[in-house]
């Protein structure tokens, strides 16, 4: 889209399209492991997963840098900035912490197993997150239905990764 076509709706906007969320959260989830692979091997290849890692991150900002030098939004006013929970400005840490991990732990573990696991904790902790409205996110229960659905993907995720 335009960045005129963006800013008409606002720096936060995005079409209300389910189909584009969807796609995106897939595309998204799809590239996890295809991340993971490529951190490892990143790693193992310069004998040095600390430094893979840090390579990651620093393509990945350099990515981000890219998409905001294009679409060009307006910079967050300072004031706003000073509002940020604290706890808000460690979701880069956990980002840092994710890169990492993969690059540590696939060449042992293998991909499969790691995702496997990744994917349950995902499963879980963003169960607890809507449940409680934890980290300023908003509540949205956890019903019955819900929690057996849980409990099935993790049964199946634990099936997956045992050999």
């Amino acid at each position: 889209m335009r960045r005129r076509q963006w800013e008409a709706m606002g720096d936060a906007q995005m079409p209300n399209n389910i189909a584009v969320y969807v796609g995106w959260a897939v595309l998204a989830g799809a590239l996890i492991p295809v991340m993971a692979a490529l951190q490892g091997t990143l790693g193992r290849t310069i004998a040095s997963p600390l430094h893979a890692s840090l390579i990651a991150v620093g393509v990945s900002f350099i990515g981000v840098g890219c998409v905001v030098a294009l679409l060009r939004p307006a910079l967050p006013a300072s004031n706003l900035l000073a509002t940020v929970p604290p706890v808000a400005w460690f979701g880069g840490l956990a980002m840092a912490f994710y890169a990492t991990s993969a690059t540590f732990v696939t060449p042992n573990f293998g991909v499969g197993n790691f995702i496997m696991c990744v994917v349950v904790a995902q499963l879980v902790m963003s169960t607890l997150i809507d449940q409680f409205g934890l980290f300023g996110a908003p509540v949205h229960a956890v019903d019955l239905k819900r929690a057996a659905g849980l409990a099935l993907l993790a049964g199946g995720a634990a099936l997956v990764a045992i050999k």
